[in-house]
C-alpha cells in the first residue's frame, strides 16, 4: 500500500509549473502539477493515455486548436499522442494520471 497527499508540501516554481511524482503503481503514475497564476505548460503529448483533474484553481486547457476552461473538480481524459497545453488562469493544483 502507498499513500500520498495532493495538498501537503505543495511548492511552486517561479517561472514554470512544478511537477511532483506522488505515487507509482503497476498501472499508473500519479503526479501533482502546481501552477502559479499565469504559468504555461507548452503544447506536448504523452505516449500513454492520461487523465487530468483540476484539484484547485482554473486552467485553460488547449486541445486541437480550441481551449476549454477547467475548474476545480473537472476531469479530462486524453488518448495517447494527443497534443495539449495548459495555462493557469489562477494559482492551480492539477492531478495527472498517466496509464502504463
Amino acid at each position: 500500500m502507498q499513500t500520498a497527499s495532493i495538498y501537503q508540501n505543495v511548492t511552486y516554481h517561479e517561472k514554470h509549473p512544478k511537477m511532483d511524482l506522488l505515487l507509482e503503481t503497476v498501472n499508473s503514475k500519479e503526479y501533482r502539477l502546481a501552477f502559479a497564476e499565469g504559468q504555461y505548460l507548452k503544447e506536448h503529448k504523452t505516449a500513454a493515455p492520461i487523465i487530468v483533474e483540476i484539484v484547485e484553481g482554473s486552467i485553460d486547457f488547449g486541445i486541437k486548436g480550441s481551449k476549454i476552461n477547467l475548474t476545480k473538480g473537472m476531469l479530462v481524459a486524453l488518448e495517447p499522442e494527443t497534443p495539449h497545453d495548459l495555462f493557469a488562469v489562477t494559482q492551480s493544483i492539477v492531478r495527472l494520471s498517466i496509464m502504463k
